[in-house]
C-alpha cells in the first residue's frame, strides 16, 4: 500500500517510469521495516530473510524478462527491466540499515548516523558495479541504460553518505546562530 502511494505521487509530477521505480522501492522497504516491526526478538534474521527474498524476487524478475519470453515479463521495456530489479533491492537495503536503529530503545543520533554512512558506501559500491557492467554492456553495443542507473546509483550512495555530515554541519550553524 505504501508502494502504490509512493508511487501514485511520483507519477503526478514524473510519469509511468517514476511509478514503478518508485512503487518497487516503497514497496519492498515497506516489506522489510514491516517484517521487522513484527518480529522483535528475532528482527536481524527476519530482516535479513526479506531482504533476501526480495533480492530474489528482483534477479528473478531481471532474468525472467531479459533471457525468457514468457509474456508478462517480455513485454517490460528496457527501463524497467533495469529500473524495478534495482529499486526493489535499494528499498530493502535501505530498510535493512534504517530499521534497526530507528525501533532500538536507547539508540543514539551517532549510531543511526554509523548506520546511515555505511549505509551510503554500500550503496555507492553497488552503483559502481552497476556503472562497470553498463560500460562493458555499453561498450558491446547493447546501449548505456545501465551505466546511466548505475551512475544514478552511485550519485543515490553519495547523497546517502553526505547526509549524516550536512546534517550535522546545519545544526552546527544554527546553533552558532
Amino acid at each position: 500500500m505504501a508502494g502504490n502511494f509512493a508511487g501514485a505521487l511520483s507519477a503526478i509530477a514524473f510519469g509511468q517510469a517514476a511509478v514503478d521505480t518508485t512503487s518497487a522501492f516503497a514497496g519492498s522497504f515497506a516489506f522489510v521495516f514491516g517484517a521487522g516491526l513484527i518480529a522483535p526478538s528475532h528482527r536481524r534474521k527476519v530482516c535479513i530473510a526479506a531482504t533476501l527474498l526480495i533480492t530474489i524476487l528482483a534477479l528473478g524478475t531481471f532474468v525472467l524478462s531479459t533471457f525468457t519470453n514468457i509474456e508478462e515479463f517480455s513485454q517490460l521495456s528496457q527501463r524497467e527491466r533495469i529500473l524495478s530489479p534495482v529499486a526493489q533491492f535499494l528499498g530493502a537495503l535501505y530498510a535493512l540499515f534504517i530499521l534497526p536503529p530507528v525501533v532500538t530503545s536507547g539508540t543514539t543520533l551517532e549510531h543511526l548516523w554509523l548506520k546511515i554512512v555505511s549505509l551510503g558506501v554500500l550503496v555507492a559500491m553497488f552503483g559502481t558495479a552497476l556503472g562497470v557492467t553498463g560500460l562493458v554492456v555499453g561498450a558491446m553495443g547493447r546501449g548505456w541504460l545501465v551505466l546511466g542507473v548505475g551512475l544514478g546509483v552511485l550519485g543515490l550512495g553519495a547523497i546517502t553518505w553526505l547526509f549524516p555530515y550536512l546534517h550535522v554541519t546545519l545544526r552546527m550553524k544554527k546553533f552558532r546562530l
